[in-house]
This record gives C-alpha cells, sequence and structure tokens, in this order.
C-alpha cells in the first residue's frame, strides 16, 4: 500500500511540475508578444520624432526642433535599454544636432548654436567640419580649430 501510495504521489507530481512548466511558458510567450509589441511602438515613436525634428529644421522652427530632439534622446534611450540598435543612431544624434545648431547659426543666435554643439560630441567628419564653420560664425576659434583636428583625424 506504501509502495502504491509513494507511485501516486510522484505521479501527482510529476503533473504538478508539467503543469507549472507549461504555464511558465505561456507566461514566457505572453510577456514575449507584450515585449515585441512595446519595443514596436517605441520606435514607431522614435521615427515619428525624427520627422517632426526634421519638419522642425525645415519650417525653421528650431527652439521646437531643440524640444523634439530632446524627446527623441529619452526615446533613443528606451529603445537602447531594450537592446536595440539602430543604424541611424550617428544621424539622430549628431545630423541633428548639427542641424538645430544651424538652425541657430542662421538666425545669428550663436550662443545657442555654441551651447547645443557643446552639448553632444560629434565623431562624423563632416558633422565636425560643419560644427567647425559655425564655431568659426561664432568667434569660437579654439573650438573651431579642435573640430577641424578632429574632423582630420578621420
Amino acid at each position: 500500500m506504501e509502495e502504491k501510495h509513494s507511485k501516486n504521489l510522484t505521479s501527482i507530481s510529476l503533473i504538478i511540475l508539467a503543469v507549472f512548466a507549461v504555464l511558465a511558458f505561456i507566461a514566457l510567450l505572453i510577456y514575449s508578444k507584450f515585449e515585441d509589441k512595446e519595443s514596436n511602438e517605441t520606435q514607431n515613436r522614435y521615427h515619428s520624432e525624427i520627422k517632426n525634428i526634421e519638419k522642425y529644421l525645415s519650417d525653421g522652427n528650431c527652439t521646437q526642433a531643440v524640444l523634439e530632439y530632446d524627446q527623441a534622446k529619452v526615446t533613443r534611450h528606451d529603445i537602447e535599454k531594450r537592446g536595440l540598435y539602430y543604424s541611424f543612431y550617428s544621424h539622430a544624434k549628431e545630423a541633428h544636432v548639427i542641424g538645430i545648431a544651424e538652425c541657430f547659426a542662421n538666425k545669428k543666435e550663436f550662443t545657442t548654436a555654441v551651447r547645443i554643439l557643446d552639448s553632444e560630441a560629434g565623431d562624423d567628419p563632416d558633422s565636425l567640419l560643419k560644427a567647425s564653420a559655425i564655431y568659426i560664425s561664432a568667434g569660437e576659434l579654439a573650438k573651431a580649430q579642435e573640430a577641424q583636428r578632429k574632423a582630420a583625424k578621420y
């Protein structure tokens, strides 16, 4: 009787373990679907923010472009935190910084343009050369030479 009771306990334990394993697998699938949906929404939001930056820059709305850029940085950080990477990361980071700085420089707001350039270090040679031109216009010759030196290095 004791042996039969032991076999029953073993069978019940295995059944319970199998049920828990199936439930854990289902929970993992649900979590995965939720994460995929969340990642897609974040990526779509980021694409929209990048398009908005470009629109504001084409409209000459520098201030709104900066606000959208700041929001895009937060979204980009969320994307990176999820372990995703974008090939246009440098474009979104450097090209828009240069575009925003150029927007302010075109309006002769050189202090703001320089502050924006100083807040984001760029590594792209084209961006560095554009930054150098903005620094020269702002009278920041030392920063202009440094940007030219970095561009030549790359």
